[in-house]
């Protein structure tokens, strides 16, 4: 039986009515993308984030989506022994929370919200060149998309195909191509963490169908293709707002965001 981890259950908005909303870290292994969601919603109700094992640098990460599911859904029930179950998700978050749905879905539980926010579907493939993902690592962790970055691509750019993770953090620090307080060590730390995810995700057969109620948000540039979800959610609604995988977390794309979440909120309550 999978152990629940207490300390892995953030508050995010405490304060609100008996249902809360759950909110699953992305790769970062971070719930506090969710910040600016929770705080934006026209509803009272209280919010909390999974933070993922071995974001504290201290404990072993999950090394499955499976296992993120199975570890997150036991804090869950350890924390709220019953449903109703509102979940949400973005990007490897939106697949753990469909998992975890289907998983409390089967144990007999209610989950009348499942909100999946730009989660491509996972694909099998193997892990890009070492150099690639690190590269990637640093965007996202920037909160940007490829090529709106230009200090790290500038600080990176003299490094030749394969270099080493460590070389490329070692070289947007000494250009202080990412914020000071964060050095080369600490960046090292974190990828590691996120390439564990990354690894899990493509190799992640995703599970047959959830029947409950579900809600898809996609950035407005992220392509269709990545995105269809209609096979395993048969009760889906779609929703679009503006902005890139990163940037729909900011100004019109966070607010239009925030009304579609309060909204479903509002019908479940």
């Amino acid at each position: 039986m999978t152990e629940p981890s207490p300390d892995s259950l953030v508050t995010l908005r405490e304060t609100g009515g008996p249902n809360p909303l759950y909110c699953v870290h992305p790769v970062s292994g971070s719930p506090y993308c969710y910040s600016g969601l929770a705080h934006g919603l026209g509803t009272d109700t209280p919010v909390h984030g999974f933070e993922a094992p071995g974001f504290d640098g201290v404990s072993e990460p999950a090394a499955s989506i499976r296992e993120l599911a199975e570890r997150h859904t036991a804090t869950l029930r350890d924390a709220r022994p019953h449903g109703p179950y509102l979940l949400l998700g973005w990007s490897l978050g939106g697949v753990v929370a469909y998992e975890m749905a289907r998983l409390l879905a089967a144990a007999g539980e209610e989950v009348p919200l499942l909100v999946i926010i730009d989660a491509a579907l996972p694909r099998l493939q193997p892990l890009p060149p070492e150099d690639s993902l690190a590269r990637y690592f640093l965007y996202d962790f920037l909160g940007v998309t490829e090529g709106r970055a230009p200090d790290v691509d500038k600080a990176v750019s003299g490094l030749g195909p394969g270099a080493r993770p460590a070389d490329l953090f070692a070289a947007v620090e000494r250009e202080r191509a990412v914020p000071e307080e964060f050095d080369a060590e600490f960046l090292l730390e974190r990828y590691a963490l996120f390439r564990t995810h990354v690894r899990a995700l493509r190799h992640h057969p995703l599970g047959p169908v959830h029947e409950g109620p579900a809600i898809l948000v996609r950035a407005a540039v992220t392509e269709d293709r990545l995105l269809e979800w209609g096979p395993y959610l048969p009760r889906l609604t779609e929703h679009t707002v503006p902005g890139d995988h990163h940037s729909m977390w900011q100004g019109p794309g966070l607010d239009a965001m925030s009304g579609i979440v309060t909204r479903a909120l509002r019908e479940v309550s």
